[in-house]
């Protein structure tokens, strides 16, 4: 009975994955996009955008960027604009080579989001990956997607499928996909149209966690390991410069077809190596090519002489911070060792976990490796929560630590209030003000009550908010991070000489302030409410 139960259990997961393979690019196409004028949210993503891969998001400049970016997205690559059209191309993560993960365009006509180029996320080199777009005209565009088979080495989709759009020229304007045309992929040599079959691709990790140096140099190698009893034949290579990125590594390996024979047995080997030191190899075998094996494999090197990976020691403390706020469950928290002198750089050793339903102090226990450390340098810890993929919390500065002795245990790392922070609006100089009524209430205290409010905004994007009681006056300093003609967005950064975080948000018309309210207002760790 347990047998009948897990057959058919493994059969409806194969059903789904075979369901889930099938592209939107091959079905009769039913349009997605609806008339709301909303963009979809970014889906949240376990891993935040790697440091080393954020020198590619684009910084939002105008309305659509920014409609874009409100919504969770990261941009990458230029915009396209004809006329009153604009075209956004934005991701939710990136992999460990700083490809576009979870990503989609965005179709914007008179700066009211008109529709995305795909019904949902997509994932480079995967089946229905998006590349090429182009905006033909204020009202047509195409784009291009990468389709793979079975047989397909990953830097070589066998067809690609074009799709051709439509929108209307209406205040409500919504993008339309059209005919979708699937074409084979030519070789450049002019010959048949061909799947690259003799290319073996894949990606080398390890479980490790620890940083490769910015020198490190991956080696893969195809090798026929038919004769046990003599030495492997290479029979083609691959070495690759990490330049500082870190695992997982891919790789694309072309070999000769002429060197490869049905009846013999081959295999992909991998090492990484730091000048002359070796630092991972392959302890596993992973067949390719003949005897029904794969062209594509996931390696996952050991380190040498390492008899799984031993750490060497382990630095110990906890993360707090001095605010009176709950945190939200299942936040997670991660604590980084780098090099004092790079510390932007990439981390010697990082560890990241949830924190449940508990607060504040975390324990936690960070181990590193000991080839890593240069004793002639400092090194320091830094620290960051987040909670549900947005930044709340990180180290104002590194904590210096010796890593030597009992000197690197029960180190505390103090965080203070953080954010991801949009880009501020600058260029614009705004000033309003208006007598009224209206009250501003702190988390525990009396309500007070106001009777004037000013907003004022810099070329630089410095803005403040200034309320006044009868008896003196509180202000709010930030940058302005939004505008349109009736709307100002203020993300709060201090008030005087006290910590204050959250946004306040400015109605206004011509050059009349309506009214004014808050999301997440905090001062000095107190919640705050306003009302004006």
């Amino acid at each position: 009975m347990l047998r009948t139960f897990g057959s058919f259990f493994l059969l409806l997961v194969l059903a789904a994955a075979a369901s889930a393979q099938v592209s939107w690019l091959d079905r009769p196409i039913n349009n997605w996009n609806n008339a709301s004028g909303v963009v979809p949210p970014a889906p949240r993503m376990l891993v935040a955008i790697d440091p080393m891969c954020r020198s590619q998001i684009r910084a939002p400049e105008s309305i659509a960027d920014r409609a874009v970016t409100r919504a969770g997205w990261s941009l990458f690559g230029p915009s396209q604009t004809f006329g009153p059209t604009t075209i956004v191309t934005a991701m939710a993560g990136a992999d460990g080579m700083c490809r576009p993960d979870q990503y989609n365009a965005f179709v914007f006509v008179r700066d009211r989001f008109a529709g995305t180029l795909a019904p949902e996320p997509m994932t480079a080199r995967t089946d229905g990956s998006m590349g090429l777009v182009r905006l033909n005209s204020s009202t047509e565009l195409t784009a291009e997607f990468a389709r793979y088979t079975s047989r397909d080495a990953l830097c070589c989709p066998s067809q690609t499928s074009t799709v051709n759009y439509s929108m209307g020229r209406g205040a409500r304007a919504i993008v339309v996909p059209g005919d979708v045309d699937t074409a084979a992929v030519c070789r450049e040599d002019g010959g048949e149209v061909g799947t690259m079959d003799n290319v073996v691709s894949g990606t080398v990790s390890y479980r490790q966690r620890s940083a490769l140096p910015s020198g490190a140099v991956l080696l893969v190698k195809i090798v026929d390991v038919t004769r046990q009893d003599a030495s492997a034949v290479v029979v083609a290579e691959q070495r690759i410069d990490t330049s500082g990125k870190q695992v997982p590594i891919p790789f694309d390996l072309a070999y000769d077809r002429t060197r490869v024979q049905e009846r013999n047995r081959y295999a992909v080997q991998a090492e990484i190596r730091d000048g002359n030191r070796l630092l991972f190899i392959t302890d596993t075998s992973y067949p390719v090519i003949t005897q029904g094996n794969p062209r594509n494999v996931e390696i996952t090197v050991v380190p040498v002489g390492g008899g799984g990976g031993q750490r060497d020691t382990v630095v110990r403390g906890t993360v707090s911070y001095r605010q009176r706020i709950a945190l939200a469950p299942n936040s997670e928290v991660t604590v980084r060792l780098v090099d004092a002198a790079n510390n932007a750089g990439t981390a010697v050793a990082e560890t990241k976990f949830s924190t449940g339903n508990r607060q504040v102090p975390f324990n936690f226990e960070l181990p590193y490796e000991m080839r890593n450390i240069d004793r002639q340098r400092s090194y320091q810890l830094q620290a960051e929560i987040r909670s549900g993929g947005e930044l709340k919390f990180r180290t104002e500065s590194g904590v210096p630590v010796t890593l030597r002795g009992n000197q690197d245990q029960n180190i505390e790392i103090i965080v203070v209030p953080a954010s991801d922070g949009p880009t501020p609006v600058t260029g614009r100089t705004i000033s309003l003000s208006k007598f009224g009524t209206g009250t501003l209430n702190i988390e525990g205290r009396s309500s007070m009550f106001l009777i004037r409010a000013s907003v004022s905004v810099d070329a630089n994007g410095n803005a403040a908010v200034t309320l006044s009681r009868l008896d003196g006056s509180i202000a709010f300093s930030g940058k302005l991070t939004y505008f349109d003609e009736n709307t100002l967005r203020i993300t709060v950064e201090g008030s005087g000489d006290a910590d204050a975080s959250g946004e306040i948000q400015v109605s206004y018309s011509g050059r009349n302030l309506r009214n004014l309210t808050a999301s997440d207002l905090v001062l000095d760790g107190q919640n705050v409410t306003l009302r004006f």
